[in-house]
């Protein structure tokens, strides 16, 4: 009896032993289970950590590309501003030549129409003589004294002699001078085509504009009212 106890005991004895091996296998088995997974999801972290990284540096790189590109667009944009800039200055300088050229080219040739300037009224002139009027005009509407009215109203007043033309006037639109002013011109165009008066006096309403001829012998006077010509008058001085 005593026997089959203690066999009974040291069954039980390895039977625990048994038990207890197999569980400290079971615990070995889940921790290195547990261990592969953390390191799984380390390498999984560690993965994402180099991505991001590649993925910041990539943009790091597109960035610097941008920044690289806009720094030349604006640097072609100031070289093209640039361009500009100095292709209007060469034009305002050929620009300016070319206004300084026509001024002189205009200042030159109205000091020629100066000295040269002839006074009439479509080619009468102070000091013509009665038969050149008329054979220009023929015979005068009228005669009232020295004065005798022509065709269209041009006005021509004899000298004593009633043989020379002492003055020529008209208020008429058919008739211009020699510079190809006409009653019913503006008064400034007479500074564009004439120059500058010899003289020039207020009158009511408006002003008169003296021109001498070149041989000092003779005067136009451009009567003007509210800026139109309204008379021509040439005459001896």
């Amino acid at each position: 009896m005593k026997k089959a106890l203690a066999v009974l005991m040291l069954a039980a004895m390895m039977l625990s032993a048994g038990c207890g091996n197999n569980a400290m296998d079971g615990a070995k088995k889940d921790a290195q289970e547990a261990a592969q997974k953390v390191e799984q999801k380390v390498d999984e972290a560690k993965d994402k950590v180099d991505e991001a990284k590649n993925d910041a540096a990539a943009k790091v790189d597109e960035a610097k590309d941008a920044a690289n590109q806009a720094a030349e667009d604006a640097a072609a944009k100031v070289d093209e501003a640039k361009d500009a800039a100095n292709q209007a200055a060469e034009d305002a300088v050929a620009k300016v030549d070319e206004i300084a050229g026509d001024t002189a080219q205009r200042v030159d040739e109205l000091t020629s129409a100066v000295a040269g300037r002839v006074v009439a009224i479509n080619g009468v002139m102070p000091g013509a003589s009665l038969e050149d009027v008329q054979a220009m005009f023929g015979e005068p509407t009228s005669t009232d004294g020295n004065v005798m009215t022509f065709v269209d109203g041009l006005k021509v007043t004899l000298d004593d002699t009633k043989q020379k033309v002492k003055s020529v006037s008209t208020m008429s639109m058919d008739f211009d001078t020699p510079e190809g002013i006409y009653v019913g011109a503006s008064e400034y165009s007479l500074n564009d085509y004439c120059g500058p008066a010899d003289a020039i006096r207020q009158i009511s309403g408006g002003a008169e504009y003296e021109y001498n001829s070149g041989d000092k012998k003779s005067k136009v006077v451009y009567t003007s009212q509210n800026g139109i010509i309204t008379e021509i008058t040439c005459s001896l001085k």
